[in-house]
């Protein structure tokens, strides 16, 4: 039952979609031995931790872009700035 219910909180996150929720679900009914059911506790488990990893990269990625973008758009309007400056300056003359 524990399984079962670190397949759902994986899917209600988001760390798995509403297909690898059904096949893991059906691999853990499958699972007759007591051997197997460990093994796909395991494999449950680092399914969770790998999500968990790259939903923290993936974070991380984003931040970086953001800070980017924000950085580049910064750049782009002083350059806009000081043109639209150049070009007051031209039709003064």
């Amino acid at each position: 039952m524990e399984e079962k219910m670190h397949i759902l909180k994986l899917l209600e996150n988001g760390k798995i979609n509403a297909e690898e929720a059904v096949k893991l679900l059906e691999a853990l009914r499958e699972t007759e031995s007591p051997e197997r059911a460990v093994i796909m506790k395991g494999v449950i488990k680092g399914i969770g931790e790998t999500m968990e990893s790259v939903s923290t990269i993936m974070k991380d990625v984003s931040v970086t872009v953001a800070e980017r973008i924000k950085e580049k758009t910064k750049e782009a309007a002083e350059k806009i700035k000081k043109a639209t400056g150049e070009v007051k300056k031209g039709k003064k003359k």
